[in-house]
């Protein structure tokens, strides 16, 4: 179980937190007295909600909040169902005396607290350990999510369309509404899962933010990836200053605002949100990067825009060089949206082999969307990289540019298994009857691996389609 490590809960309140508990379940509701039990109440029980009151201070009158207290009572800790509303409310009655914290009464907040870490990427356990919610009753919900998913996905059903369903009726009007809007927010609003990222780091951290405050400050991270130190980042956000909420970014003469802002970027370190190469300069790491990156592409878009407008493309090919690898990758998906094929191809061929590895093979299979960078393709199946062989043979199917035959029946006698995979399904997207003869001999070869010769028989069967013609090879 996770500790309680907030500052502002004293030892003292914890003991009569649990002291009160303890009487609320032993004296006045008559609790077991057996040894065993005894123990399992006080080593289990007491600590558990103990924790569950503490990570949600601000919930204790919250009605779904009791729900949820109700439901640990009876399916966590098997209390009776006919008696968990009364002991949900006479467990909850102290704890609101000792953790006097400002309450928040909308039913869907504890609903929006599970999916905005859900959709930050946290385990059902993992979000069961930091809310103290049991594990059963969060599957649940994601249940119900999922169910709610499955009637809308053909029909756009409208929120009460699907009141009207008698299994999502079951969920009660204010759960189905939440879940209704979170569904409908994720699908069409531009950023939502980001900001519910962003809003969750803020949380974590226990700063006085908003969601832009932290998207300025990553920016401008990423604006000076691996240049700038904590003062000297603290430094350019004092002079962002007009962008920054109250506190953010303070001045040289700002003592307490110098002390908010180291306190928010050891906070980002410690969260794994920015992080310090071996010079001691600080990056994004891949999350964080991943999650502003919607927020720049506007901005990173428009200076792609102008330098192509002026024909120059070693401007853009210098836009896209500086960007961190998550950030570029989506930048190199804005492109193909934005831009035209040929505008396209022109500023990411001028990448290709300048930046990683990674970036190398997620070019490739971008490239099998444009046919201008045939190419480029028919010279990476010879590259000494596994990967980008591989991934060459599939966008060359793609394409279907039946120049590249020769070259993929070749590499049907690849070193490496994925290739030989890769070469056998373009050659059967291509429809490439003169590879027939070759692919048998592959699906009939014993030795081959069984997934090489299933997908060359699937590509002789694809051929034979298209082709109107048999081939004569083992079945």
């Amino acid at each position: 179980m996770a500790e309680i490590t907030n500052l502002a809960w004293t030892k003292h309140d914890l003991a009569s937190l649990k002291e009160s508990l303890s009487a609320v379940l032993l004296e006045e509701w008559g609790g077991p007295r057996s040894p065993l039990a005894l123990k399992y109440i006080d080593e289990t029980i007491i600590p558990d909600l103990v924790h569950c009151f503490f990570s949600n201070a601000d919930l204790l009158t919250n009605p779904t909040f009791a729900e949820i207290v109700q439901w640990k009572l009876k399916n966590q800790f098997a209390n009776p169902a006919a008696v968990v509303a009364d002991l949900a409310k006479d467990l909850l009655v102290p704890a609101q005396g000792i953790i006097k914290r400002p309450q928040v009464m909308d039913p869907k907040e504890p609903w929006r607290r599970i999916f905005r870490l859900w959709i930050g990427g946290e385990s059902l356990p993992s979000i069961a350990e930091r809310t103290g919610y049991p594990l059963d009753y969060l599957d649940l919900l994601i249940l119900r999510l999922k169910k709610l998913k499955g009637f809308t996905a053909n029909t756009r059903a409208s929120l009460l369309e699907c009141q009207q369903n008698a299994e999502l009726r079951e969920f009660g009007f204010e759960q189905l509404s939440f879940f209704y809007q979170f569904q409908t927010a994720v699908e069409g609003e531009p950023l939502y899962r980001e900001r519910l990222k962003l809003e969750q780091v803020i949380l974590d951290l226990g700063m006085p933010m908003q969601v832009p405050d932290l998207v300025a400050l990553l920016e401008i991270i990423h604006t000076h990836e691996g240049q700038l130190d904590e003062d000297s980042l603290i430094s350019a956000m004092g002079e962002a200053s007009g962008i920054w909420g109250y506190g953010i970014g303070g001045n040289g003469g700002d003592q307490r605002g110098n002390l908010f802002s180291f306190a928010v970027i050891e906070g980002l370190i410690s969260l794994h949100y920015i992080q310090k190469n071996k010079a001691g300069k600080l990056t994004l790491s891949e999350k964080s990067a991943q999650t502003i990156a919607g927020f720049l592409l506007p901005k990173l878009g428009e200076q792609l825009k102008k330098a192509i407008l002026i024909h120059d493309l070693e401007l853009a090919k210098g836009i896209l060089l500086s960007q961190n690898e998550a950030v570029l990758v989506r930048l190199i998906d804005w492109s193909l949206g934005e831009l035209s094929q040929e505008q396209a191809f022109a500023v990411l061929n001028g990448i290709y082999q300048k930046v990683s590895r990674r970036v190398d093979i997620y070019l490739i299979k971008v490239f099998a969307g444009l046919p201008l960078a045939f190419n480029l393709l028919m010279k990476c199946l010879a590259d000494n990289d596994s990967l980008i062989r591989a991934g060459a043979c599939e966008a060359l199917g793609r394409i279907g540019n039946k120049a590249a035959v020769f070259s993929l029946i070749q590499l049907l006698r690849d070193p490496v298994v994925g290739v030989r995979e890769m070469a056998a399904k373009a050659l059967g997207e291509m429809e490439a009857v003169s590879a027939v003869k070759e692919l048998s001999r592959v699906a009939d070869d014993y030795g081959e691996s069984i997934n090489v010769r299933e997908q060359a028989r699937e590509s002789i069967q694809t051929i034979e389609r298209h082709s109107g013609e048999g081939f004569p090879h083992e079945k």
